[in-house]
């Protein structure tokens, strides 16, 4: 089995101040963060496997969320600096894919380590609604068994964490808060997502596109 390790956020912090233009007026904006759990609705796409020595296997897979486990469930989390009623987001999306429809030659293909959407983009606030269109890396941590022969990440990959920068993604999103307090409220959020992404398999790799609607709820505050 695979080392569940969680994905290092604080370099993904750092970049979002990183990028804001110039830093410009960072005393003058405003900042909000929000914690979100949630699950999607993932449409049917192709999966591809290569494998040495065997044809290519190509099926149009089916895949389980699974947001509450087993192993770390799905999430999501946003930082958002403001100026005005726009705002630079950085966004993480913790997926998570398991094979539905597996096979005779396919009998587990998971990504439930991560199929992490690290995101950045841009908001615009209008009225009670905020909208977002952002972009990024895909990185992965996947666990699969394709003809009796079971990957194992463990010491390999990015600083051998088993995770592996994988492909690219995006989403375009709609999001409203409702405010308990000054600074707390509760978000709902929803969005479009899809992406691209290579994973390792034994002796080979898979190519992985998924298309999916997401929902989100979860707690945020703002200054």
């Amino acid at each position: 089995m695979n080392e569940n390790r969680p994905f290092p956020l604080l370099p993904l912090i750092s970049l979002l101040l990183l990028v804001t233009p110039g830093g410009r007026g960072l005393t003058a904006q405003s900042l909000s963060i929000e914690a979100m759990g949630g699950t999607a609705y993932n449409f049917p796409t192709p999966l591809t496997v290569r494998q040495s020595g065997f044809p290519d296997i190509h099926l149009t897979a089916h895949y389980d969320t699974r947001p509450f486990g087993p192993y770390t469930p799905y999430y999501a989390w946003r930082l958002s600096l403001w100026n005005g009623a726009e705002g630079w987001e950085l966004e993480q999306v913790h997926h998570r894919l398991f094979l539905a429809n597996t096979t005779t030659e396919v009998t587990d293909f998971s990504v439930h380590f991560g199929y992490n959407y690290l995101l950045l983009g841009h908001a615009w606030r209008r009225h009670d609604f905020t909208f977002h269109l952002d972009a990024g890396p895909i990185v992965t941590n996947p666990e699969n068994t394709v003809r009796g022969l079971k990957l194992r990440t463990r010491g390999t990959g990015l600083f051998d964490s088993g995770y592996y920068l994988s492909g690219f993604g995006g989403q375009a999103g709609l999001s409203r808060n409702f405010y308990f307090s000054k600074n707390g409220f509760v978000v709902l959020d929803a969005a479009l997502m899809a992406a691209w992404a290579t994973v390792p398999v034994v002796n080979g790799s898979a190519d992985v596109p998924t298309i999916g609607v997401h929902g989100h709820v979860g707690v945020g505050w703002s200054r």
